[in-house]
């Protein structure tokens, strides 16, 4: 089977300019989705028009506007996929994600079938995706490097030339820093990261152009 089997879709997802991620392995038609958002039926009907089998769902964090779509999606995916999410913002998730303080209503998920480990391996088709823990923007934040196609999903850590929030429960800049720099500058600086709002960037260019987190910092 060919490496780039793997292809990955981006759905944009209002009120807040939310990524929704799709990844699939052309061969076997296995999919994940990344961070579900509002606008779910976005997904679903190229999932249904793909034929796509969704196994896992998978969450970079615990916000609510990265699940405001999971509820749907379990009712109209059979059989229900796996929902991942790490441990640290277990309690984040099961508090509503911040919705309450938002005054944004969802539905709230149930609570997650899996725990992402740092460093565990998520299989879909002859290809893996790579578990990296990297709180800051929230104690469980993890990003999920695919190097089968060179990128990666990293929800609110980094974004091109901007970090994530580090004022919310749990939040901290000092970790975030850290955590930018060593799971995310150490991946391969043509790597394309996928952020969990705005436009996609890669490695090298935060490297040298991020204000906050980089050779060239300018604030903080």
């Amino acid at each position: 089977m060919g490496k780039m089997s793997l292809r990955i879709q981006v759905f944009n997802s209002d009120p807040i300019d939310n990524n929704v991620i799709l990844l699939c392995d052309e061969e076997t038609k296995q999919g994940i989705i990344f961070d579900p958002s509002f606008d779910p039926d976005l997904v679903l009907k190229v999932i249904n028009d793909q034929k796509i089998s969704v196994g896992t769902i998978l969450f970079t964090h615990g916000h609510f506007d990265h699940f405001a779509g999971l509820a749907y999606l379990l009712t109209k995916l059979t059989p229900p996929p796996k929902v991942g999410l790490h441990r640290g913002d277990l309690k984040i998730w099961q508090e509503g994600g911040g919705s309450i303080q938002f005054r944004i209503p969802i539905d709230l998920p149930p609570d997650p079938d899996m725990i992402l480990e740092h460093g565990q391996q998520v299989r879909i088709g002859e290809q893996y995706i790579e578990v990296r823990h990297t709180p800051g923007h929230s104690p469980g934040s993890v990003i999920f490097y695919i190097p089968s196609i060179n990128t990666a999903v990293v929800g609110d850590l980094i974004f091109k030339q901007g970090i994530g929030r580090t004022d919310l429960e749990g939040g901290s800049y000092p970790e975030l820093a850290n955590s930018i720099t060593t799971q995310v500058y150490s991946l391969p600086a043509e790597t394309i990261l996928i952020p969990g709002h705005g436009p996609e960037t890669t490695v090298g260019d935060e490297q040298k152009y991020n204000p906050y987190v980089g050779k060239n910092a300018r604030f903080l």
